[in-house]
């Protein structure tokens, strides 16, 4: 099989990408049910965990208020649901893990079912900036009485790990991994496998720049300026730099860059 004429713009953006890189970690972990079960049987802890089913960009809530659509959704061979966000900023992280929390808790027993049948629910964000600056792995928060130090054991875990941490352990390697452009450097055949299907293999690297063409034809051929500035607002949030949104969305980086600028971002 050979690539099916790939520009050499979409190419070499593919290969800059990391798994912090949005739609990049998106087709990788839609593909790979070895590589999302690595992720979640590091980030829970739990080494025995088997992924039973998973989707990227699930949507959750209610109608007639906010629904959010989830990275990654996970449920193990318990029935256990996590959802596993994928974070290049730090705004209202607090906030936003807690309405994921109240989503997935929400729809977490069925009709009938008694409360002591609640399974475990985990909102993981994994952030490429630390989030507290100390240099920790992870950081986990739990429902706590302050007065009596005691936990109120609800089954709801949500934490926060460290995008920049790089400790000598399986954490410090999944970090590690989440920031290589070039696959060969990477600790964990699991993630090594699915990011070279995409940079290496031809079918991978056809399928990735059609998804860079889909989002050119999107920012250019709507005729929309909205369009293309909520295109460039969520590149730049996703952690892309202005010379590759200015590549994506047909700009110029000093146009990017003076868009960036007057929109305080």
């Amino acid at each position: 099989m050979t690539i099916n004429n790939p520009n050499e713009t979409y190419y070499f953006l593919i290969q800059q990408f990391t798994l912090f890189s949005d739609f990049f970690m998106h087709a990788v972990f839609s593909h790979s049910r070895k590589a999302v079960q690595l992720l979640a049987r590091i980030v829970t802890g739990k080494k025995d965990l088997i992924v039973v089913e998973w989707g990227l960009e699930v949507k959750k809530g209610f109608p007639f208020f906010r629904n959010d659509r989830y990275d990654l959704f996970i449920i193990d061979q318990y029935g256990n649901v996590y959802n596993i966000e994928i974070e290049n900023t730090l705004r209202s992280l607090g906030k936003r893990a807690f309405h994921n929390m109240c989503l997935l808790g929400s729809q977490s027993l069925k009709p009938g079912e008694e409360h002591k049948a609640l399974r475990e629910n985990w909102v993981v964000f994994l952030t490429k900036k630390d989030f507290l600056n100390q240099n920790e792995p992870f950081y986990s928060y739990e429902w706590f009485n302050r007065k009596w130090k005691r936990i109120l054991h609800t089954k709801a875990h949500i934490c926060f790990v460290n995008g920049e941490y790089r400790g000598d352990d399986a954490i410090g390697r999944l970090m590690h991994d989440f920031h290589c452009t070039n696959p060969d450097d990477m600790f964990y055949d699991e993630l090594r496998e699915a990011v070279s299907y995409f940079k290496k293999e031809p079918e991978g690297v056809n399928a990735m720049c059609e998804i860079m063409r889909e989002f050119e034809r999107k920012s250019k051929n709507e005729g929309r300026v909205e369009e293309r500035e909520t295109i460039m607002r969520k590149l730049y949030a996703k952690g892309m730099d202005c010379p590759t949104i200015a590549e994506v969305t047909g700009q110029t980086s000093a146009q990017v860059e003076a868009f960036l600028k007057r929109n305080s971002l």
